[in-house]
C-alpha cells in the first residue's frame, strides 16, 4: 500500500467521494503532501541541525506588520483576526504599533523530546531529540487545537536599536553574561560541551521585551477577566541577521481549546483609553517592590548563576503557563531607571 493510498484510507476518502469535513481545496493540499517525495535521513538531520526557533516566529512577525485595509483583516484559512487601535494620546512614544487581536488559533503538536537540557538552550537538538517512533517520520502525531484573542504591541526599532547598543556596553550587561556562561556550564550535559554559551544568551532587547511582558500580564490579569495563569506571551525580539529583519514587540494573549479563551476581555482592553491606563499603571507598579532595596539592587556576582536581575516574585516573575522562558532573562532595571541605574527603557512621568 503505497503513501498515497494510506492518506486516502486515513482520510476517509470512499470511492472518490470526500467524506472527512474538510473543503476540496484543504484535502488536495493534504494529499498533495501526502504523496509528496519524503527526505532522505541525512536531509532530515541537516534540517534538525541548521533550524533556529526564531525561524517560526518570523512569519508571524511579518504578518503582524502587514498594512490593514481599513479597520480589520481576517485570514481565511486560518482565521488569524486582527483589528487596528488608534494610539492613545498619553500612551508611552515608544509603543508604535497596537493590534487587538480579535480571533487566533494554536496547534500544538508534540514532535519528540528530550532530556536535561532545554531544547532552546543548546544547538545539538539532533543528537537528543528522542524520536515518538522508530520510523524517521511518524504518520501521526498527537497535536491540540486552542482559540483565543490577544493584544499585540510593537516598540520603536529606532530606540530600541539605540537603548541595546548602550546597554551592551555597560558593567551590568558584563554580569549577566558572565552568569550565562556559569549558569549554562554547570546546569547541561556533556552534550553542551561544544556549544558557545554566548550564542544561546538572548539579547537585551528580548530581556526587555520579556520584562515589559511580565509586567502587562500581571496589570491586564486585574480587568480582563481572566486569571494571570491563562495569559500568555508570545515574544517578537531579535536583531537584525540575514533573511530577517530586527523586530521588538509582544503578543500577549489566552487560547483554550473551548469557547474560554474569546470572551472578548484583552480585545476590550486594546482600546486606547484602556491601554494607556494599562501600561502606564503596570509601568509604574514595576518603579517599586515589596523586596525593594534587595530586588532593585539584585546583580549576579561570582559564584552566583541565576538568570534574571531587578525581578522577582513580588514584581515581575509569572506563572509557568505563561512565561516561555521559566522566568529567566528579567531585568526591570532594563525598563525603567531604578534607584542607581540609569537603563531604562521607558520614561515614566508621574
Amino acid at each position: 500500500m503505497g503513501p498515497l493510498n494510506v492518506a486516502l484510507a486515513m482520510l476517509g476518502m470512499d470511492g472518490g467521494v470526500n467524506v472527512t469535513g474538510l473543503s476540496d481545496h484543504d484535502l488536495e493540499q493534504v494529499l498533495q503532501a501526502a504523496s509528496a517525495p519524503t527526505d532522505t535521513p541525512e536531509e532530515q538531520e541537516e534540517k534538525l541541525r541548521d533550524w533556529d526557533p526564531v525561524d517560526l516566529l518570523v512569519p508571524e512577525w511579518r504578518y503582524l506588520l502587514r498594512d490593514i485595509v481599513g479597520t480589520r483583516v481576517e485570514d481565511p484559512k486560518s482565521g488569524l483576526t486582527l483589528a487596528t487601535r488608534e494610539r492613545g494620546d498619553t500612551l508611552q512614544p515608544e509603543i508604535t504599533r497596537v493590534l487587538a487581536v480579535e480571533r487566533l488559533r494554536k496547534v500544538n503538536a508534540l514532535v519528540g523530546f528530550t532530556r536535561i537540557d532545554d531544547m532552546d538552550r543548546v544547538g545539538d537538538l539532533p543528537r537528543r531529540l528522542a524520536p515518538l517512533t522508530r520510523t524517521p517520520r511518524p504518520a501521526w502525531t498527537v497535536a491540540t487545537e486552542d482559540r483565543g484573542e490577544g493584544i499585540f504591541l510593537q516598540l520603536d526599532e529606532n530606540a530600541v536599536a539605540a537603548w541595546e547598543k548602550r546597554v551592551l556596553d555597560t558593567d551590568m550587561w558584563k554580569f549577566h553574561r558572565e552568569a550565562h556562561v556559569r549558569n549554562f556550564r554547570r546546569r547541561f550535559s556533556d552534550t553542551a560541551d561544544q556549544v558557545d554559551p554566548d550564542t544561546r544568551l538572548k539579547p537585551p532587547r528580548y530581556w526587555l521585551v520579556h520584562t515589559f511582558a511580565h509586567i502587562l500580564i500581571r496589570e491586564l490579569a486585574l480587568t480582563c477577566g481572566y486569571s494571570a495563569a491563562s495569559l500568555s506571551e508570545r515574544l517578537y525580539a531579535w536583531p537584525a541577521a540575514e533573511g530577517r529583519d530586527p523586530s521588538a514587540g509582544l503578543l500577549i494573549c489566552t487560547t483554550s481549546s473551548d469557547s474560554d479563551g474569546t470572551l472578548g476581555g484583552l480585545v476590550q482592553l486594546s482600546e486606547p483609553s484602556r491601554l494607556q491606563r494599562v501600561v502606564g499603571s503596570a509601568l509604574r507598579k514595576a518603579a517599586r517592590c515589596s523586596s525593594d532595596p534587595i530586588c532593585s539592587k539584585r546583580t549576579p556576582q561570582d559564584p552566583e548563576d541565576f538568570l534574571h536581575g531587578a525581578a522577582c516574585h513580588c514584581c515581575v516573575m509569572a506563572s509557568e503557563t505563561s512565561c516561555e522562558r521559566a522566568n529567566r532573562f528579567l531585568d526591570r532595571r532594563f525598563l525603567l531607571d531604578l534607584p542607581g541605574s540609569n537603563l531604562g527603557f521607558f520614561q515614566v512621568h508621574e
